[in-house]
């Protein structure tokens, strides 16, 4: 079987992740797309591409006819908003022969919708923290003392951590439910925040590696210092969480640790921001994937990595000329 050709849509600054699929595949078989010719990672292959904003309505068409143009295999987007974008054009796809990675379209939709995730939470017993979906029923519960003050505050379908704010009054809650009613609260979980990347094959639809990292800091929504641990509690909860869920792929879950109770945030069913801190320590997802796209099963090899390796994100820089900026294909 010749060897699959990439294509990674919305690329932007992950270019880290992108030197990872470049290093794992053959020379020249992973491209990078991106609306802004400025995003670092497009720079990272050997061939990128402007391509529409997700927003546009001939976006998909676009990423279609590129797909035969070029040869593509298989594609992978790196933001959250594209994912059921992709789910739902999945069979016009495979039409022309790329794989698309990503989950099923309800999978996705399930883990955009934070409130969703929280009432599928209850009905699979898992812990969650409590959760609002209007201004009324949030005032009753902390009436009643259901909730306390403070509470966090966020887009019911945002991402990358945007417009979340920590809320002390019921004052400001209303405030913010009159400018905008997708809104939901949450109750203020006070404990280690855990990150953890999983991957669950294509072919099987076995979980095959999971790898628990501890959140020291963040920077604009990710992960930028953290310390690799092994909870077997934690191996125990994600594949309990994936049970039945459809999800497949790389996956990224944001749990609470309180007091002992482990406590699932939410889950982004594509590569984390944090998941360079997994590769390096040998848990290797491109390769993974690389081996499903060739038709290979992966074994489980979960929990096979060092504890308390400690990652540091820093700077890097990339330089183009304005020659290259012209050349660009869109």
């Amino acid at each position: 079987m010749p060897s699959p050709h990439l294509l990674i849509t919305s690329a932007g600054r992950r270019a880290k992740l992108v030197e990872y699929f470049v290093k794992t595949f053959e020379s020249g078989r992973v491209s990078t797309a991106d609306c802004n010719p400025l995003a670092s990672a497009l720079y990272m292959t050997e061939h990128h591409h402007i391509v529409p904003r997700i927003d546009e309505t001939d976006y998909i068409d676009h990423l279609l006819r590129l797909c035969q143009e070029e040869r593509v295999t298989a594609i992978l987007t790196l933001i959250d908003p594209e994912l059921v974008l992709l789910a739902q054009a999945a069979e016009r796809f495979q039409a022309i022969g790329v794989t698309v990675v990503v989950s099923p379209e309800a999978a996705c939709q399930l883990c955009f919708d934070k409130y969703m995730m929280y009432e599928y939470c209850l009905g699979q017993g898992i812990a969650h923290a409590r959760t609002y979906a209007s201004f009324e029923t949030f005032q009753h519960a902390l009436i009643s003392g259901e909730v306390r003050l403070p509470v966090f505050v966020k887009p019911r379908t945002g991402s990358a951590s945007i417009e979340v704010r920590q809320v002390e009054t019921m004052e400001e809650v209303e405030r913010l439910f009159l400018k905008n009613q997708d809104l939901i609260v949450q109750e203020l979980l006070v404990g280690q925040e855990l990150g953890v990347d999983a991957y669950v094959d294509l072919i099987s639809g076995k979980v095959t590696s999971i790898f628990i990292k501890e959140k020291l800091t963040m920077r604009v929504g990710e992960t930028d210092k953290s310390r690799s641990v092994v909870r077997e509690e934690v191996f125990e909860l994600i594949e309990h969480v994936l049970e039945d869920s459809g999800l497949m792929g790389p996956l990224d879950f944001d749990l609470f640790d309180v007091a002992g109770t482990l406590y699932l945030s939410e889950i982004n069913p594509r590569f984390g921001g944090g998941y360079p801190h997994a590769y390096e320590c040998g848990v290797d997802f491109p390769k993974q994937l690389l081996r499903n796209l060739m038709g290979q099963v992966n074994p489980p090899q979960i929990g096979q990595y060092e504890s308390d390796v400690y990652m540091l994100k820093h700077d890097t820089v990339t330089l183009i000329s304005a020659t290259q900026l012209q050349q660009i294909k869109r």
